[in-house]
C-alpha cells in the first residue's frame, strides 16, 4: 500500500494580491520617509530658512492637489516623492529650533527617522 499523497496547501490567490499591495504600500511608505528624512536633513545641514506661512500653504496643498489629480499614474509617485521631500525641507528648520536645545539631538532624530523607516520595511 503507498502512502497518502502529501496535502498541498495553497492560499487563495486573493490572499497573495492583498499580501503584494501591503508589501508595496509599506515599502512606499519606507521610501516615502526616508527621502523626507534625507531631505530633512539637507535643510538642517545647509541651514536653510522655513519658506514661510504662504509658500508652505500653497507648497502643501498644491503638491496635496497634484498627488490626487496624478494618483493613477506614474507621475503621481513623482508628486508624492516631492510632497515628502517638500515636508522634510520645511520640518529642517523646525527641527533645527528643537536641536539647540537637545545635546546630541542630531543623532536622536535621525535615529528616530532611520528606525521608523526600517519598521515599514520590515
Amino acid at each position: 500500500r503507498s502512502p497518502a499523497p502529501a496535502a498541498v496547501i495553497t492560499a487563495p490567490a486573493s490572499a497573495l494580491s492583498t499580501n503584494r499591495v501591503l508589501r508595496n504600500t509599506y515599502l512606499l511608505l519606507a521610501a516615502t520617509l526616508g527621502f523626507s528624512a534625507l531631505t530633512a536633513g539637507v535643510s538642517l545641514a545647509f541651514n536653510l530658512p522655513h519658506p514661510g506661512l504662504i509658500l508652505t500653504l500653497v507648497g502643501y496643498f498644491g503638491l496635496l492637489f497634484a498627488v490626487h489629480k496624478t494618483a493613477n499614474s506614474a507621475t503621481g509617485l513623482l508628486f508624492v516623492f516631492a510632497l515628502t521631500g517638500f515636508m522634510g525641507y520645511t520640518l529642517g528648520p523646525i527641527i533645527g529650533a528643537y536641536l539647540k536645545f537637545v545635546p546630541n539631538g542630531h543623532a536622536v532624530v535621525m535615529n528616530a527617522f532611520a528606525v521608523t523607516a526600517l519598521a515599514f520595511v520590515g
